[in-house]
């Protein structure tokens, strides 16, 4: 749960899930690299089952898999796999944004607000938006609209799990500025329609927000002559 904009600390796990699962989404590990676990385990001074517990949590996430006589390794990124985790996406997400404009949600529209000016301070910054300091402030832009879905519940939990899943092709087709300040009005767009109360405009804003980010990610792997 996050207090004003604050995530409150998470277990050993959490930590540790989330640090292999930003050098994933930045690039640091790349796609089909071993991950390198008892060196991350001595680097981040924890045992071996937080270890194990967070490559369980990213294998779900469809960012690692284990493979016979390599160990853990992080997937290539899929054409397929990106279409279909948005076709989800375009399923599940609006429900979250519709939910978000009812009455009772106004701290949730708080944190969507607070991360929104996170974001807008970082580029003003000029902060690469392939950055931790973007990513965290994005993710948690969004997962503060997946509470709205009902936190704790199945639907955000699936909502975090695709949101991991895609924001690796999403950082990568992000370089180009032209993208980066639609997705800032987007996202600004989106804040002003759950505060209005507009469900449908929110819903519409969400959609159109997924379109153009399948877009730009399929654009960045055909560009790497990946289609499969």
């Amino acid at each position: 749960m996050a207090q004003n904009g604050v995530k409150t600390p998470g277990t050993i796990t959490d930590f540790v899930t989330e640090h292999i699962r930003n050098r994933i989404v930045l690039g640091v590990l790349k796609p089909g690299h071993k991950v390198p676990v008892y060196e991350l385990a001595d680097e981040l001074g924890v045992s071996r089952v937080p270890l194990r517990e967070a490559v369980r949590q990213l294998e779900a996430e469809s960012l690692v898999h284990n493979l016979p006589r390599r160990g853990t390794v992080v997937r290539e990124l899929s054409a397929a796999d990106l279409r279909d985790t948005f076709e989800i996406l375009h399923h599940i997400e609006p429900i979250a944004a519709r939910r978000a404009t009812e009455p009772g949600n106004e701290e949730i529209v708080a944190q969507m607000r607070y991360w929104l000016g996170q974001m807008q301070e970082l580029a003003k910054k000029r902060v690469p938006f392939v950055s931790e300091e973007m990513l965290h402030a994005h993710r948690e832009f969004h997962f503060a609209l997946f509470r709205a879905a009902g936190e704790g519940g199945v639907l955000e939990r699936h909502l975090c799990m695709l949101w991991n899943a895609c924001e690796r092709y999403v950082m990568n087709s992000l370089p180009n500025r032209k993208r980066q300040a639609a997705a800032a009005r987007e996202h600004a767009q989106l804040v002003e329609l759950i505060e209005a109360g507009d469900p449908d405009g929110a819903a519409e804003v969400l959609h159109q927000h997924l379109d153009h980010s399948l877009a730009g990610a399929m654009g960045y792997l055909e560009a790497n002559g990946i289609s499969a």
